[in-house]
Formats: structure tokens, C-alpha cells, sequence
């Protein structure tokens, strides 16, 4: 009787043994398949809190970075068109310091050197990227800018010893004066303009984007800024050289007014682009600091869910053939005799 309980025992701790076997073969099959340890979190033990961790806070940067990417779309563009329009005030600059006046055809081809340098402005401040206006501050839906060729031409009565433009700030649309103590016609490039002290503050307001949990950066350039103020300046004190009528006094008045504000203008402009210049920066190196940590990241994620295939692949086989080993036993001990039991 106890020979037959024995036999009855190891057969049973034989099948347990299967058993066990079986569901390490099943573990061993699924690891060599996809490279993890484990199907489910609850199998990692202590370690599924640093998965969850680990893996909301790739999760969490690599959103940071896609905002990153776009907005360095934006910012690039920002330096393409203050580039463009920088070599605008330098062309303008040469063609109003010329040899002479008093050719024939200087008037008209200047006029039309003045428009051409308009339309690249109004280009370059109307710029969009899928519907979205750059240099509209917040209003991300209207081009802020209007054609500038059709702006008034200032008269005689606009040169010195009159007050030029003047440069508007805070929420006021820009605005110039045009014929001062004649008709005194107030005007604007910006596309907001309705009247004399026009107030938006949404053309005025720079946008911000989170780069990480604690970290905000404020960028943008908006088409109201001093900078543009005097690059239109400068392009109407050069057309306005342009028209007929002049003295060659108020010809040479004109043209130098329209250098020194370019000048001006040239100077701000690169002002702008320093401080854009900060901003790519900033969000390059912030970019930079995610990208290390989500590769860090990664690798610990690798070392906790992650298995050698080649190494759960000679397991398997070994387990394979014990397997075998284990049923062919069991076999033998389930055809025992009676003889055996005795």
C-alpha cells in the first residue's frame, strides 16, 4: 500500500512538473516572438511602477517635441522673411543715394524700384503656413497686411522742419499722417486699421508654447512692431521722391529721409533677429534635453521589458527536450503492472 501511494505521488508531482513546465514553455514561446518578458504589467513585479513611469513620461516628451518641431517651422520662417526683407532695406538704400537725379527716366524707374520693394514687404509680413498668418500676432486668420502701393504719397508739406511719423506702440495700430497741415489724411499698412487710434491687442500679442511640465517660451513677431513701422516709412519717403513736382531739394530730402529711417529699420530688423535667434535656441536645447532623455529613457524601458531572443531561444529548446523527457517518464509510470505495486 505505501509502494502504491509513492507511485501515485510522483506521478502527480511529474504532471505538476509538466504543468509548470508547459506554462514556462508558453512564457518562453511569446518572449521569443516579440522580445518582452512579460504580456501583462502585473507579471514585472516591483519594476511595472517604473514602466508606467517611465513610459507616461516618454509619452509626455515626445508630445513636447512634436509642438517643439512645429514651432520651429515658425520660427525659421520668421528669419527667412526678416532676411528678405533686410536685403529690401539695403536695395532701398543704394537706390536712394544715386549719382543723379536729373535723368529723364529716374522718377519712373525708381517708382517702380519702390512698388517691387512693397510687394516683397507685404509678402514678407503676409506670409502663412497652412492658413495661419505669421505676422498677425494672434489674429491667425487675416493677413495683417494691406497693399502697400496703394498707400498716399506724402506731399512737400510732410518734409522737415514738419514732425515725421510717428512710431505707435502698445495696442495701437500703426498709423501715419499724410500731406501734415494740408489735408492731415491719417493712414495705415495694417489690415486692422478702421480709423485714428484703432486699438487690437491681438495684433500685437506674441503666442506661447509649453516646451516642458515647468517651462514656457514666449515668441513670435508681430507686423505692428517698430521695426516694420519704419521699413514702411522708409519705402514711402522713397516713393515719394519718385513723384512729379519735386525741387531737386525736396527730391534729395525725400531720398535722404527714406535712408536714414532704412538704416534705422535695418538695425531693428537684426535686433529682431537676435532675439528669434534666442528663441530657436531655446527650443533646440530644450528639444535636445527631451530627445536624451526619451533615448535614456528607452534603454532602461529595453533593460526592464526586454528580453535576448537568442538566449530565450536556447531556453526554449532545453525546455523542449525536458518536456519530452518529462511525458515519455510519465508515460512509463501510467503502463506500470501490479507486479510493480506489490
Amino acid at each position: 500500500m505505501v509502494q502504491f501511494v509513492s507511485t501515485v505521488g510522483t506521478l502527480i508531482s511529474n504532471q505538476n512538473r509538466i504543468r509548470q513546465n508547459q506554462e514556462d514553455f508558453n512564457l518562453l514561446t511569446y518572449r521569443v516572438s516579440t522580445g518582452k518578458k512579460f504580456q501583462e504589467l502585473k507579471d514585472y513585479g516591483a519594476n511595472a511602477v517604473k514602466v508606467v513611469d517611465l513610459r507616461q513620461d516618454v509619452t509626455s516628451r515626445e508630445s513636447y517635441v512634436r509642438s517643439i518641431e512645429l514651432t520651429e517651422i515658425v520660427t525659421g520662417a520668421y528669419n527667412t522673411a526678416l532676411e528678405g526683407i533686410i536685403d529690401g532695406m539695403q536695395d532701398l538704400i543704394d537706390a536712394a543715394d544715386p549719382l543723379s537725379t536729373q535723368d529723364p527716366n529716374w522718377a519712373a524707374d525708381n517708382a517702380v524700384i519702390a512698388d517691387n520693394l512693397m510687394l516683397n514687404l507685404e509678402a514678407n509680413l503676409n506670409l502663412d503656413i497652412g492658413g495661419r498668418y505669421l505676422f498677425a500676432g494672434t489674429n491667425y486668420n487675416s493677413a495683417p497686411v494691406k497693399d502697400l502701393r496703394q498707400l498716399s504719397l506724402y506731399t512737400t508739406n510732410d518734409l522737415p522742419p514738419t514732425a515725421g511719423n510717428t512710431i505707435e506702440g502698445a495696442n495701437q495700430i500703426p498709423q501715419h499722417t499724410v500731406d501734415a497741415g494740408g489735408t492731415n489724411t491719417v493712414e495705415s499698412y495694417h489690415n486692422s486699421f478702421t480709423a485714428s487710434g484703432t486699438i487690437d491687442a491681438n495684433a500685437w500679442k506674441q503666442v506661447e508654447i509649453s516646451v516642458s511640465d515647468h517651462q514656457t517660451i514666449t515668441y513670435g513677431i508681430t507686423a505692428t512692431d517698430d521695426a516694420f513701422q519704419n521699413t514702411v516709412e522708409a519705402l514711402l519717403r522713397f516713393k515719394s521722391a519718385t513723384q512729379s513736382g519735386l525741387t531737386e531739394d525736396q527730391r534729395k530730402q525725400f531720398l535722404s529721409d527714406a535712408r536714414t529711417i532704412a538704416d534705422t529699420a535695418r538695425t531693428q530688423l537684426r535686433q529682431l533677429q537676435t532675439t528669434n535667434g534666442v528663441v530657436i535656441n531655446e527650443l533646440q536645447d530644450t528639444k535636445d534635453l527631451h530627445t536624451s532623455f526619451i533615448n535614456n529613457s528607452q534603454i532602461s524601458l529595453d533593460g526592464l521589458t526586454n528580453v535576448d531572443p537568442a538566449a530565450a531561444a536556447t531556453e526554449l529548446s532545453a525546455l523542449q527536450t525536458l518536456i519530452q523527457s518529462s511525458y515519455a517518464a510519465i508515460s512509463r509510470q501510467s503502463q506500470l503492472s501490479l507486479v510493480n505495486f506489490l
